[in-house]
């Protein structure tokens, strides 16, 4: 965590330094970050660096929990809007969509895994809040018509349907479609996903 001094910088000196951080770890994975560019970018010394963090791994994490907690109220907030999960996915779809291809939030969630992956203590620490999340937005939905029950296989459906997401985005862009194109794309894939492949079988 930071140290004292850091919180008692002004809101916009602050913000500066982690927008520098933010842009060095998404341009690098920890390993390759580097502090010297991070002061530069953020025009600080060296030493005030180390005045508010104990080193490039303490601003590391903070910027990455701050990162996450950032989507989760988003997503929380979004899940005020409705009580249905299809449309909580639909309505969300284009908040991800922009951070795909405009804040290029993929760039830095990508070194976020490969940095973290070695670091036992903050997946276990990541993943439960990743799941408490998770099981706080399916609280706020009516999953009366949903086949599951168990918390695992509903986190597993919550999943799927985020990675259903990233897909569409990623095609999307390859194939240079527009951001209402992208949604509309989305939406077929959602309504497939929630009526299913087969056909009703008629019976008379």
């Amino acid at each position: 965590m930071p140290k004292d001094t850091f919180y008692n910088l002004d809101i916009e000196k602050r913000q500066k330094i982690l927008d520098a951080a933010k842009k060095e770890f998404s341009a690098n994975p920890l390993r390759k970050s580097r502090v010297s560019n991070i002061i530069a970018d953020a025009k600080i010394p060296r030493g005030s660096f180390y005045q508010y963090f104990e080193d490039l791994d303490d601003l590391y994490y903070f910027v990455v929990n701050q990162f996450f907690d950032e989507i989760h109220e988003i997503g929380n907030d979004y899940s005020n809007q409705t009580n249905d999960l299809f449309e909580f996915a639909r309505i969300s779809f284009e908040y991800d969509y922009l951070g795909y291809t405009e804040d290029k939030r993929h760039l830095f969630m990508t070194n976020v895994f490969q940095s973290i992956s070695s670091n036992e203590e903050f997946i276990i620490q990541f993943n439960k809040k990743r799941i408490n999340y998770i099981t706080g937005i399916l609280s706020k939905m009516d999953l009366s018509n949903v086949r599951f029950s168990k918390e695992e296989d509903l986190v597993k459906m919550y999943q799927m349907i985020q990675d259903l997401k990233r897909n569409v985005i990623q095609k999307t862009i390859i194939d240079k479609l527009s951001k209402e194109q992208a949604i509309v794309e989305f939406q077929w894939y959602l309504d497939v996903l929630k009526n299913g492949l087969i056909k009703e079988e008629l019976h008379e």
